[in-house]
Formats: structure tokens, sequence, C-alpha cells
């Protein structure tokens, strides 16, 4: 009895499959204006229908486009969209879309996407979506492949690039998120202390995939009996030798402070860091390597320029406001895995 039953459900499923896709099938037609729906040329039938040409005067509600839609409010189609979409406002699609999306505020699409997508609040894509999104919110709801470019950016999974002050990802298995903030889940966080030739100890973090990872850098060190502090920021990859050993490059641009003096004179320590790491355990790796510098002043003591002790340079260049040193250091600390 109940394989009767599933095998009548099924059966019905497929019929009002059918009908739905026969009743969803769509006439095409070269042009269609409306002023705001259902005032326009298709009046209340305009979802029946896909246009090469949609111009809609405030807001329009159409079947689908295949050419170019124009809405100085609101873009809305029920079927499928490829070409060119302008709207003042938003464009919102219920099936597959295709080609250039350009909106005012928003780009919705409740199902699939390919193309480029720009807007000035928010892209959103409910399914699998491919290209280049730029606006202030990207929020892909499934898979992405291709770069997205704003200040919050969202993936459920990625294939590319996400380059933005925040990026969030379930899936960064492929992905490569560039910002100030990388939050992935299953991703790359550590933190490292490590001692140096100028700034005595450091303490590193580091968040994003083992691919390209943002770091934030405290430092501490003195000169004349005198405290110095850095803070720095900067970005870096891990490549993988065997299980346990992996080499990390590192830049990072740090900002020292002398006596406390916080103004923000430019005072500037570079760096490039090429650490070898040994993992000890699971969560904890010993590190060394060698790191090249390049220190660059305006900030004068007793006459002289810089607050750092250089031990040597390979090379200096004094101007009339300020001095740069160049030399090779060396690295070496633990690092805890998160």
């Amino acid at each position: 009895m109940i394989k009767v039953i599933i095998a009548i459900i099924l059966v019905f499923s497929v019929l009002a499959n059918l009908t739905a896709q026969e009743s969803d099938s769509l006439k095409t037609r070269p042009a269609q204006v409306t002023f705001a729906y259902p005032i326009g040329s298709s009046g209340m039938s305009s979802f029946k229908y896909s246009n090469n040409f949609s111009f809609n005067i405030l807001y329009g509600l159409n079947g689908g486009v295949n050419g170019v839609e124009i809405g100085s409010l609101l873009n809305y189609n029920k079927g499928q969209v490829k070409g060119f979409q302008l709207s003042g406002v938003s464009n919102i699609n219920r099936a597959y879309s295709k080609g250039f999306l350009l909106a005012g505020i928003s780009n919705i699409i409740t199902d699939s996407s390919a193309g480029l997508m720009v807007s000035g609040v928010i892209n959103y894509t409910k399914k699998n979506s491919k290209g280049f999104q730029l606006s202030t919110i990207n929020i892909s709801a499934n898979e992405f492949r291709g770069f997205q470019m704003g200040v919050v950016n969202y993936a459920k999974k990625i294939n590319g690039v996400q380059f933005g002050l925040i990026n969030i990802l379930s899936d960064g298995e492929k992905g490569i998120p560039m910002g100030l903030v990388s939050i992935v889940k299953n991703g790359h966080y550590e933190f490292e202390i490590t001692v140096g030739e100028v700034m005595y100890s450091n303490l590193v973090y580091k968040m994003g995939v083992e691919r390209f990872y943002t770091i934030y850098k405290t430092s501490y060190a003195s000169y004349k009996n005198t405290p110095v502090y850095s803070v720095g920021l900067g970005f870096g990859r891990n490549i993988l030798l065997s299980e346990k050993q992996k080499i990390s490059v590192d830049l990072t641009t740090n900002q020292i402070f002398y006596n406390n003096d916080w103004e923000g004179n430019l005072n500037m320590l570079n760096k490039v860091d090429f650490n070898y790491k040994y993992n000890i355990s699971q969560k904890f790796s010993f590190l060394i390597g060698p790191s090249f510098n390049i220190y660059l002043t305006k900030k004068m003591i007793d006459g002289e320029y810089g607050t750092l002790n250089i031990p040597y340079s390979i090379n200096s260049n004094q101007w009339a406001s300020g001095k740069l040193w160049m030399w090779f250091g060396l690295n070496a600390g633990l690092s805890l895995k998160l």
C-alpha cells in the first residue's frame, strides 16, 4: 500500500511539473514599454512575454529579457534574463540571469547568475553564480566562481578571489580572501611569538587561508633606554613542503612609536619575512628564517634620524627631511595554530 501511495505521489508530481513548465513557457516580443505595472503595452499579461527590449518608465514586472532592459526604479522578471539590465534602484530576477546587471541599490537573483553585477548597496544570488560582483555587500548564498569586490563579501563556497574589508567564507578550499578581516570556516588562524634583531619581541596574529592570510602585528624594543612600540599590518602565505614542514612568506608594514609619541609621524619599518616552520605537534610549530628590512623615518632623536638600533646597513640614504636603511635580519619563535 505504501509503495502504491508513493507511486501515485510521484506521478502527480511529474504531471504538476510538466503543467508548470507548459504554463511558464514564454512568448517572445521585440519590445515592451511599461509606465507602472500593469499600465503598459503588455498589460496584465506582461509575465507571459520575454522581451528583446524592455523599457519601464517607473517599474515593470515582466516574463523575461533577451536583450536590453532599462527601468528608472525597478526591473522585475519572472523568467530568464540574458543581456544588459539597468535600473535606478533594483533589478530583481527570479530565474537564471546572465550578462551585465547594473543597479543603483541592488541586484537580487533568486536563481543562478553569470556575468557582471554592479550595484550601490548589495548584490545577492541565491544559487550558484560566476563572474564579477562589485557592490558594498556581495552575497553568493551557494557556490561562486570569479571575483567579488566590496566592503563585505560572502560566499558559501568560492573558486576565485574575494577582495574587501570583510570577507566571509563557509568553504575556502579553493578561494582566496583578500581583506582586512577574513573569516573562513576551517580556515587558517594562528598566533606567533617571535624575536628579532631590531624589534626584540613580536606578537603576530594571522587569519584567512593557507594560500593567503591577513597579518596583524605588535612589537616592542628600546632605543636609548626608551621604549619603542610598533603596530603592523600585512599579508602572507604558507608553502607546504611536507606534512610537518612549510615555508611562510610574510610582508608587513609597521609604524614605529617612540617614547609614547602616537602622533603618527613617518617612522616605518617594512619587512619581508621568510620563515621555515616545523610542526612540533598538531598545534605548535617552531619557526626560524631571514628577513629583509627597509626602515624609513623622519623622526629625529638628539639630532639623528631614527628610533631603532640598526645593526648594520647594506644601503642607506639620507635627504633633507628623512633617512632610509636596508638590511637583512633574522626571526625565530613559536607559533600556535588555532
